[in-house]
Formats: C-alpha cells, structure tokens, sequence
C-alpha cells in the first residue's frame, strides 16, 4: 500500500471524529438550551409567587464576628437573562436573579478600639453589606473606635451560565445557604423539575440536596 493511500486512509479517519465530535456538540448544545429554558421558566414562575407569599427565611445569615441576622422575610426580587450567537442562532448565555431578605430593622454595631473597628469593617466588606460608619478619633487623629450601622437585609444572588462545550449549567450562587459564595455545577441531563423544586427549597431556606453539586474548592481557595 502506498504512501497516498495511507495519507487517504488517515483523513477519512479524521474527518469522521470531527463529523462525530461536532455531532456531539450540536447535541449538547441543544440540550443545555433546553435546560437554561426551563430553569428560567421555573425560576421566572417561583419569584412571581414567592413575590405574592413574601415567606420568611428560616437560615441564620452570620456576618462572622458581628451578627447573625435572623427572621428576614422576602420584599423584592428580579429574574433576566441574555442570549449569545452560535453560528447562525441565538442562545441562553445566563440567567440572573436575585431575592431580597429583610426584616425592617437597623443593626448598629459599636466598637471601642481600633482593632474591633478594623475586623467589623473588614467582615462587612467581606460579606457584601452596604453599611454607615461613623469613626472615634482622638485629638489627634487616631482611631479609637467606631460605629457601623447596616440595614439587616440580605440579597440571594445567582447568576446561572450556559457551558455549552461541556454541557453543563455553572451557578454562582451568593448567599444561599448562608452569607458567602457558592460555584455549582450541574450537568444538563440532571435539570429536571425534581433538581428545580429543590433549587426552589434552597432558594426559600428549605432542605434541600442542591449542595451535593458544589464546585470542591481547592486549598487557599477564597470562599
């Protein structure tokens, strides 16, 4: 057998995977779309009603070292998404929704020395939250003290993404079971309305399994 013959024998075998890879893809690609629709359609349908009941969350959402916010019913929330171009049609890219906790009070936190007023800063910064401070000083000029003040609020934040190529959902999830940020990740296949009603459970504070798709974190990974 000759040197084209081989030559021949090698791109037929090549262009064979690709037409097999692209076939794979394509079916990926259709099935995540699928899926980021119908998890925006649940989500979409789940906020309008939850907008309506206005339940209150039954988590504890610590701030470490400065309070623990408990009893926040729901006042707002907001659900979008946006679409990308593959080839020649549009696809679901991410959805983004939010939900609102609050209870109508005021926390104010009163530190004595520079330190607790450097750590209560730190830990509000480090958790999101939008707060007032008013620093002590001394005659000349040094911290001495502080007060912060914050609205006891939490926002539940999620950002869902379409991962065409590995036909997954990837979810950042901030505050949902508790204060700080979680990365999941869902294979398209497991989105069903069983995976949504338990998306939905977490999302009101529920047990629920959803955690079982956490992202593992590795050592010196920041939360």
């Amino acid at each position: 057998m000759g040197l084209l013959d081989d030559l021949k024998k090698q791109a037929d075998l090549v262009k064979t995977q690709q037409i097999l890879q692209q076939s794979l893809q394509g079916d990926k690609l259709k099935l995540v779309e699928e899926k980021m629709k119908q998890t925006f359609q649940y989500v979409n349908e789940l906020l309008k009603q939850l907008t309506v009941v206005k339940p209150t969350n039954p988590l504890m959402f610590s701030i470490p070292g400065v309070s623990n916010l408990i009893g926040l019913a729901l006042t707002d929330s907001f659900i979008d998404y946006r679409r990308k171009r593959i080839g020649d049609k549009e696809y679901f890219d991410t959805i983004h929704f939010f939900i609102k906790w609050e209870s109508g009070n005021t926390v104010t936190i009163n530190c004595d020395d520079s330190i607790s007023a450097q750590r209560t800063r730190e830990a509000l910064w480090a958790s999101k939250i939008k707060f007032a401070e008013d620093e002590k000083k001394s005659p000349k000029g040094i911290l001495i003290g502080a007060r912060y003040t914050f609205p006891a609020a939490i926002l539940t934040d999620m950002t869902i993404t379409a991962d065409h190529p590995q036909g997954d959902l990837r979810v950042q999830a901030k505050n949902l079971f508790g204060v700080g940020v979680e990365q999941l990740k869902i294979p398209a296949p497991e989105v069903t309305d069983d995976l949504l009603e338990d998306l939905a459970k977490a999302l009101i504070g529920q047990k629920s399994n959803i955690g079982k798709y956490r992202v593992v974190k590795g050592p010196g990974t920041p939360r």
